[in-house]
């Protein structure tokens, strides 16, 4: 009996956590941090269109490797980024 009590309170809390989950939708501003191989990127803009294994975006700002390819300053380019390649995703605040 006691062993049913612990894990419907450790199925619960694992519930509870999960809540808090969110999924990147279009019009999101985001960083996403990709690695491919020994190089890492990080591409920041607005998400425009989730496909089946992508997610695209209107990319304000890029670098790779630490190297900057992307000012803020720029025009927006459109990159599309594979799911497989992301490492990391960040909301930002639609204020900045």
């Amino acid at each position: 009996m006691i062993k049913k009590l612990i894990v419907a309170i450790v199925l619960m809390a694992v519930l509870c956590t999960m809540a808090g989950a969110r999924v990147p939708q279009i019009g999101d501003k985001v960083m996403i941090g990709v690695n491919v191989g020994n190089v890492y990127g990080k591409y920041t803009g607005n998400i425009t269109d989730i496909e089946s294994g992508f997610i695209c975006l209107k990319c304000s700002e890029a670098t790779s490797s630490g190297m900057i390819y992307l000012r803020p300053t720029d025009k927006p380019v459109d990159v599309c980024i594979g799911i497989g390649a992301i490492i990391g995703l960040k909301w930002l605040d639609e204020k900045k």
